[in-house]
């Protein structure tokens, strides 16, 4: 691992440490069902052996993260069991903690008056990442080819500002168009929502369904898209028909 993905980690290890209590997070792995009663395992341990004492949790050994465990909280886990832990509540619990602190971060540095934001349903942002990986890989996540990328991972996340939640994830190969995905999540649109997107997503048949469902949403145009406006006062000819440059304003 590099210095610089390293001293990001740590980063965010920190800020997981100052957030985030051992009661709030054993009350959140009950509450998601990851504990379910009192066992050896916690969900403390688990957010320590994945964020605090282990940032190669995706490559280290079984019997290595156990060893760590061990030496940090006393924990005394065999291999098999912790593997055994690795499962989807602990996937979403992860995912919880994650969705806190952002949301924690969000509220720290969001200047939008309260007022603006209570008037929508949800403020679904939506965006993507992309990111090379090794070549090898280029069979199952093949890259956009641009500075040649032969393969990349696209992370695709929407998430809503007013509760910090994810609403859609995906993660996807580097070629896949953002506009794919962005009409996917039509699907999980509700009445009153703003929708906040950038030029990757826009099609105006998704701003249309959006409008049909009584969605907001804020986007940029692109250059060969022009606005118009109904005239309210058209200019009329003498029979009484409306002259058709005069329908509408731009």
């Amino acid at each position: 691992m590099n210095l610089s993905i390293r001293s990001e980690l740590q980063l965010f290890a920190e800020e997981l440490h100052q957030h985030l209590t051992p009661s709030f997070l054993e009350k959140l792995a009950r509450e998601l069902a990851f504990v379910q009663r009192k066992r050896k395992f916690s969900g403390r341990d688990l957010a320590i052996i994945c964020v605090w004492i282990s940032q190669r949790v995706a490559s280290d050994s079984l019997v290595r993260l156990c060893s760590q465990l061990h030496a940090v909280t006393g924990t005394l886990m065999s291999p098999e069991g912790l593997n055994k832990r690795f499962n989807k509540k602990a996937v979403c619990f992860l995912k919880h903690i994650f969705s806190i602190l952002l949301k924690n971060k969000i509220c720290e540095t969001s200047v939008i008056p309260s007022s603006s934001i209570t008037y929508f349903q949800q403020i679904r942002i939506l965006d993507a990442t992309i990111f090379q990986v090794p070549k090898h890989l280029a069979s199952v996540y093949p890259g956009s080819g641009g500075c040649a990328q032969t393969a990349g991972i696209k992370i695709q996340l929407e998430y809503d500002l007013h509760s910090g939640q994810f609403l859609n994830f995906q993660v996807e190969p580097g070629k896949n168009n953002d506009k794919t995905f962005g009409t996917e999540c039509l699907a999980t649109l509700r009445p009153g929502d703003l929708c906040i997107r950038d030029l990757g997503y826009y099609s105006l048949e998704d701003l249309d369904q959006m409008d049909q469902r009584g969605v907001y949403y804020i986007s940029r145009l692109k250059l060969n898209n022009m606005v118009y406006i109904k005239n309210e006062f058209p200019e009329y000819f003498r029979n009484g028909t409306v002259k058709k440059q005069s329908q509408y304003i731009k």
